[in-house]
């Protein structure tokens, strides 16, 4: 095996790097649209997990929230325990297996939707801003290898 490229190795660092303060500004212009938006009571990652629920179109369990956000069940654990004392969601128990419970958004959930969703096209706007149809679908279909190879499965 032959000698790395050093320049290609600082450009995969940098890629990496990049990668990683993306969504560490994504979080924080969430928190901020969140807020401005009146909805400062939710996480950007409970956020997610909400519309997670909504989009769902039909009551999920913790494990089944938590495989689709990418995410550990003590995780996601949390956000229901916040979002259920904040009337975001509503647990009730799973008919097919008494030791699980089924969440789904409440009427405020539902009621504050199209805030939600205002403060996701704000945000992708944002994020986007410059680049065509193109492009984005070049960024998809490379973050989607990317996700691949470090996760397979």
């Amino acid at each position: 095996m032959g000698r790395p490229d050093l320049a290609l190795r600082r450009l995969q660092t940098q890629a990496l790097l990049d990668l990683g303060r993306v969504r560490q500004a994504s979080e924080r212009r969430v928190e901020a649209l969140l807020r401005q938006a009146d909805l400062q009571d939710v996480t950007p990652a409970q956020a997610n997990a909400l519309l997670a629920l909504v989009n769902a179109r039909q009551p999920l369990t913790a494990a089944r929230l938590a495989q689709q956000l990418a995410l550990s069940e003590v995780t996601v654990g949390r956000f229901v325990r916040s979002l259920v004392d904040a009337g975001w969601i509503e647990r009730s128990r799973d008919p097919c297996d008494s030791r699980a419970w089924l969440l789904r958004p409440t009427a405020k959930a539902r009621a504050a939707l199209p805030r939600y969703i205002q403060v996701s096209n704000q945000l992708l706007d944002e994020v986007f801003a410059g680049f065509d149809r193109d492009a984005i679908v070049h960024i998809t279909e490379t973050l989607a290898v990317l996700r691949r190879n470090l996760d397979p499965d």
